[in-house]
């Protein structure tokens, strides 16, 4: 499929008129390109992890795991620090504010990665491509 093929105007344009009929019944149906070049029509469940946009750094889920996986191994260090200090009698209460930071974007990580996986089941139960991650 590519950009210029003749029929792919005409498929979008009847993408975008279903699209407009779902809205009008009040459904949140979202319209994307997906990996095949098609605009598709997906629930917004489906679409998952959004790696496109400004700032996003992390673009795969896997990139998500060992992000989540360094968070957890930064709070389980500050968690050790604390409880360390603590019993020799100095608590390092610095460490308390970044252990819960740590913990707050494991949290948010793992959160986003549960997203994906659940958008993934959903699109291949529907039988629909992945959303694109870039524009065509």
């Amino acid at each position: 499929m590519t950009p210029d093929d003749a029929g792919r105007a005409a498929r979008d344009e009847a993408a975008r008129a279903e699209h407009r009929r779902l809205r009008e019944r009040g459904e949140a149906w979202r319209l994307v390109r997906a990996v095949d070049g098609e605009l598709r029509l997906y629930r917004p469940e489906e679409v998952g992890f959004v790696s496109g946009g400004s700032g996003v750094t992390v673009r795969t889920v896997g990139g998500l795991r060992v992000l989540a996986g360094v968070f957890t191994a930064f709070t389980v260090a500050l968690v050790l620090a604390l409880s360390v200090s603590w019993g020799q009698g100095r608590p390092f209460w610095g460490a308390v504010p970044l252990a819960l930071m740590s913990a707050a974007f494991t949290w948010y990580t793992v959160a986003l990665i549960r997203k994906e996986k659940r958008a993934v089941e959903l699109r291949r139960q529907r039988g629909v491509p992945a959303p694109a991650r870039h524009p065509y």
